[in-house]
């Protein structure tokens, strides 16, 4: 944890998230985004105090999504994205277990993630890509979160989680 009190973070994100979406978040940002931009995130934190949980990213992690997002997706690319993420929210309503949920949900990450930098940043939007993601965002809303709403609501509330590795949020 040494080494990590030396990067620097910066706080981007607090959505309200039980451990077992924060591992499936996590598993898309480092496994699933880079397959798709080239870049992804394997060094974010996440704190969680009572479910609210506040995502940091390493900042230097964070410039390299940027630059490979901006360079990496055009009107076809995100086109794609878009169909795949419409795609596994069909098969997220049909899965049967909060295995296969949970799996499915960490391969919607890159998209949640890049819908998100696309809201905040509308410059990054090319041609049409604006009005794919509004078509997007209306007709999926919260589906991708309401379908996972019943997983892991016995989890622990307080703690931070990094790496793969929990650890309780009263030792710092």
């Amino acid at each position: 944890m040494e080494k990590l009190a030396r990067k620097k973070y910066t706080k981007e994100v607090t959505r309200f998230y039980n451990l077992e979406k924060i591992k499936a978040w996590n598993i898309g940002e480092f496994k699933y985004l880079p397959k798709i931009i080239g870049a992804g995130f394997k060094n974010t934190i996440f704190v969680s105090n009572n479910g609210a949980v506040e995502f940091y990213y390493d900042s230097k992690e964070v410039e390299i999504f940027e630059k490979a997002l901006e360079s990496e997706i055009g009107e076809k690319e995100f086109d794609k994205i878009c169909t795949d993420f419409m795609f596994l929210i069909f098969r997220l309503k049909n899965s049967h277990s909060d295995r296969e949920r949970l799996k499915l949900f960490s391969k919607m990450v890159p998209a949640l993630t890049i819908f998100n930098e696309f809201d905040e940043y509308p410059d990054y939007l090319e041609g049409e890509m604006g009005e794919a993601l509004m078509k997007v965002r209306t007709a999926t809303h919260s589906e991708p979160y309401d379908l996972l709403r019943n997983i892991g609501i016995e989890e622990p509330k307080n703690f931070i989680y990094f790496k793969g590795k929990v650890y309780p949020l009263a030792e710092f």
